[in-house]
């Protein structure tokens, strides 16, 4: 596939023209803030920044009508009642600008939970097929990043349909555009091919660029979480700050929980899909007032290792890591950024290690 040129001043006119065939998410500043909204042709996007919000939103929206319902009383008998339900309607053929690669790599993992698990989520099925990702490739590591741990890079492909990488020749800033699809290539059909001296500036760019701190070995880290799973001391020292807020699950490419309620009008009403976080202690709670995840210790146990012991228990074969484990989660940060009280996810998988390992027997057969 041909590489283009996206110069920085045209992004806004090239955006507009996507607009007319796909419903185009953005991302825009707003206060210390950059979240996606609805492109509109008064707007330039921003891509200076990853978004804090995670482009999931996009094939796995926030607030989701699943159908609409309408009773009807039976005038001949009206202790008969009917019910008429109406589909919701197809997604629109979208568009999600500016994602970085580990919220693409994100939707491999979405994938698990909606598509592969046997039982195929039609909404989200519907979702995946009509969004593409045109993604912004990562010029450095924020100290929240950890991509590289999970097995993700800077300028990962995976799950994108363009790669767009930032680079500046003659004063021109713009990006090296790279289709990764054939739905990415027909996107860039009109724009100008990238020249010999751009790429071999974006191949200085990419040399120049500093590599990550090396990954730690989380090859055991699947069965350390197993070892320490009954050491609720342990996981109450870890959880001692956390306010069980759920910004860490909200922001995040690949938690995938999600709540179903149904919104009543008279005689008419609609079934929701809604965000859900295991964070909260409504989350677990049952009906008859026993909850099995009581405490924030129990929680944030359950959401670490979701992350990096079921997952990649369950799906052995999908190895992508360093480690040859899939971890469900990408090593995108936000968890780490936006927590109010700076609970780090990395620390957290870092103790665990090291617990477990103070905890296993020793080379002579004892305990240290």
């Amino acid at each position: 596939m041909v590489d283009r040129f996206l110069k920085d001043s045209d992004l806004a006119a090239v955006t507009a023209a996507w607009a007319r065939d796909f419903r185009v998410l953005a991302p825009v500043r707003e206060g210390a803030a950059i979240v996606y909204r609805l492109f509109s042709e008064d707007m330039h996007p921003f891509l200076l920044r990853p978004p804090t919000s995670s482009a999931k939103e996009a094939i796995l929206p926030q607030t989701e009508n699943l159908f609409t319902y309408k009773y009807r009383k039976d005038q001949d008998d009206l202790t008969r009642t009917e019910v008429f339900l109406a589909e919701a309607l197809p997604p629109e053929p979208t568009l999600i600008l500016g994602p970085r690669p580990c919220d693409a790599r994100g939707r491999h993992l979405l994938d698990r939970v909606f598509l592969e698990r046997g039982v195929i989520d039609p909404q989200y099925k519907a979702h995946r097929a009509a969004t593409l990702f045109v993604t912004v490739a990562c010029t450095s590591m924020q100290n929240t990043c950890f991509c590289h741990w999970t097995g993700g890079a800077m300028d990962d492909e995976s799950g994108s349909d363009v790669l767009l990488h930032p680079v500046t020749i003659g004063g021109v800033g713009g990006f090296v555009a790279h289709a990764v699809t054939p739905a990415g290539e027909e996107l860039l059909a009109t724009l100008p091919e990238a020249t010999a001296p751009m790429l071999e500036k974006l191949a200085e760019r990419r040399a120049a660029t500093p590599e990550p701190e090396p990954a730690p070995d989380l090859s055991d880290i699947a069965g350390s979480f197993l070892a320490m799973f009954d050491n609720l001391d342990f996981w109450t020292d870890q959880s001692a700050r956390c306010l069980s807020c759920g910004v860490c699950t909200y922001l995040c490419p690949t938690c995938s929980c999600f709540n179903i309620t149904d919104e009543n009008y008279g005689m008419s009403g609609r079934r929701l899909r809604t965000w859900d976080t295991c964070m909260s202690a409504l989350y677990t709670l049952e009906g008859s007032g026993h909850n099995p995840r009581f405490s924030r210790a129990h929680r944030l146990r359950n959401r670490v290792g979701h992350k990096f012991s079921y997952h990649p228990r369950e799906f052995p074969e999908a190895a992508t890591a360093p480690s040859g484990l899939e971890f469900s989660c990408t090593g995108c940060g936000r968890c780490i950024k936006s927590c109010p009280v700076a609970v780090d996810i990395r620390q957290i998988v870092l103790d665990v290690l090291a617990a477990a390992a103070e905890k296993a027997p020793d080379k002579v057969g004892g305990t240290k």
